[in-house]
């Protein structure tokens, strides 16, 4: 179906160009025709799957993609099995619950969220990007895997084997404090993390020793739940405190 090929590429074309492309732009890069591009671009724009702006000639991403790709990763397996986990997380915290997905390109999304309970919230959102880099997020991925984007001492990496989950107090914000732990694909890899986010005493050393074993539980069953395979060293359910 060359129709439907032909708009794949122009997708494709506008992810990789955060600014968009003018039509002469997305028709070199896709190898069209400009007649057949600006066809093409208008169909997809009715759709809301393009923006056009006038003032500057350019297209984008339309939002229609936006509830396509929202649909699609709450859809996914190890988000609609860690979706109960993060729910009870939330409601016995008061916290905001995050489910934040490792991208192909290294970097985390957040996909899901359960809102805090709190007066404050905290505002990270559905779709915001993480770099490969960000504090705990590169510390649970570099734990289980050779990714070494972390720069975190083998210490604290082996702490949160031993552990099975890990926090940060401070690091994104002052005032921010975050604890997290994987789940696992069938590679027993880490392909998404479940977070706690709270503010200043809203999460302490004391709140996540309390709730410690239960966060090791979650790991197991939505890993297991979803089709993942856990860790050799990954701490059996029952072994850690909480």
């Amino acid at each position: 179906m060359p129709a439907v090929a032909r708009a794949i590429a122009v997708l494709e074309a506008l992810v990789l160009c955060r600014d968009g492309l003018s039509l002469t732009e997305l028709a070199e890069r896709c190898s069209l025709a400009k007649s057949t591009a600006s066809n093409l671009l208008r169909t997809m724009v009715a759709g809301a799957l393009v923006t056009y702006e006038p003032k500057t000639r350019r297209y984008n991403l339309g939002t229609q993609l936006v509830e396509f790709g929202l649909a699609a990763v709450t859809r996914t397996t190890a988000v609609a099995e860690a979706r109960p986990f993060m729910d009870r997380l939330a409601e016995q915290t008061q916290l905001a619950c995050l489910a934040i997905q490792v991208m192909p390109d290294g970097h985390f999304t957040a996909i899901a969220k359960v809102e805090s309970r709190k007066d404050i919230k905290i505002t990270i959102d559905v779709g915001s990007r993480f770099e490969r880099t960000t504090p705990l997020l590169s510390r649970l991925s570099a734990a289980w895997t050779d990714d070494s984007s972390s720069q975190a001492p083998q210490e604290v990496l082996a702490r949160i084997r031993a552990q099975g989950y890990g926090a940060a107090w401070g690091e994104y914000r002052p005032e921010l404090n975050v604890v997290g732990f994987p789940v696992f694909d069938r590679d027993a890899r880490p392909n998404l993390f479940v977070t706690l986010v709270g503010i200043g005493a809203d999460l302490t050393p004391e709140t996540i020793d309390r709730m410690a074993g239960y966060l090791v539980e979650a790991a197991h069953a939505i890993t297991t739940s979803s089709g993942g395979k856990l860790p050799a060293d990954y701490p059996a359910v029952g072994s850690v405190r909480g």
